[in-house]
């Protein structure tokens, strides 16, 4: 038996199970399990594999391989299969327990990053989940002081996780480390926990990728979505503007003179994202697209 040939009996089953990118899902899949690279892949790829492994070792492999094309065919991401997610070059860990990152919420860290050359600017990152956002901001902003707060425990243990794998910070009391801080808090509810420890309790930059899908539109979502991806992420009520309400009405106790917000919005909600910001005072900076031409950031100022 060849690599190839798991391969391609991989790749049939997702076919048949209308998964897209089959080929790319079973070759990832495989070589995860393999933790193999694909240039070695490729070099191996119509080798017999009883040349390269002992028996059992490939019995393993089947077994495992199967057991995780069976879980893709099953519409679980793969990216909580492999348990990785890439934001910006960054490789983060995920799991259930928090939304995989998306290529749309790079174009906020990259406007944030293009507005802001001071790196002595303090960031507030509400909703953190995974912590991609306060992550990329940490590292590539490279940014005074980072907080990310999210109203999960699993998804501050998800975050935490990262901020020490990708930044390398050696883990400290309370989840503190030397530039970032995760806590659990819903919004702005539980930031004076950190105030003292950082000394810091307004912020230069707040940025929010909240939860902003419809109640009701949730059920027409992806399977890979609605059936594995964390409903707390993705809920933002009845009209999905929920989180933008509460932002905007408490942000100002929390930002600093010329202090700037950056929000995610969905695909159609820039006009009232937009009236619930100015209706509270705050003046709109700038609307940011993404790559597909959709309004997908908002900027604003007090």
């Amino acid at each position: 038996m060849k690599i190839n040939d798991i391969l391609n009996d991989a790749i049939e089953i997702l076919k048949k199970n209308k998964i897209e990118n089959s080929y790319f899902d079973s070759r990832e899949i495989l070589l995860n399990l393999l933790e193999m690279d694909l240039s070695s892949f490729l070099f191996l790829y119509d080798k017999e594999l009883e040349e390269i492994y002992e028996k059992r070792f490939i019995q393993n492999l089947i077994n495992d391989y199967n057991q995780l094309i069976n879980y893709r065919a099953n519409n679980v991401p793969l990216q909580y299969i492999l348990n990785e997610a890439y934001f910006l070059g960054l490789k983060f860990y995920v799991d259930e327990r928090v939304l995989i990152p998306r290529f749309d919420t790079e174009v906020l860290v990259e406007k944030v990053l293009m507005d802001n050359n001071d790196k002595n600017k303090t960031v507030l990152d509400l909703c953190t989940g995974s912590g991609c956002i306060a992550i990329s901001l940490s590292k590539l902003g490279d940014f005074k002081i980072v907080v990310g707060s999210d109203i999960s425990k699993d998804a501050i243990e998800v975050a935490s996780k990262n901020a020490n794998d990708i930044l390398d910070y050696e883990k400290k009391d309370m989840e503190m480390n030397k530039e970032i801080y995760f806590l659990q808090s819903d919004l702005f509810q539980s930031i004076y926990k950190v105030s003292d420890s950082i000394g810091v309790d307004k912020f230069d930059i707040i940025t929010a990728n909240p939860p902003y899908i419809k109640t009701s539109e949730i059920h027409k979502l992806q399977n890979e979505v609605k059936n594995f991806e964390p409903r707390i992420a993705l809920d933002g009520d009845r009209d999905g503007l929920k989180f933008y309400r509460e932002i905007a009405n408490t942000a100002d106790k929390y930002l600093n003179i010329d202090g700037k917000i950056y929000v995610e919005i969905g695909f159609d909600q820039r006009d009232d994202v937009i009236k619930i910001f100015k209706d509270k005072g705050f003046e709109i900076c700038d609307v940011v697209k993404d790559l597909n031409k959709i309004d997908r950031v908002i900027v604003v100022k007090k």
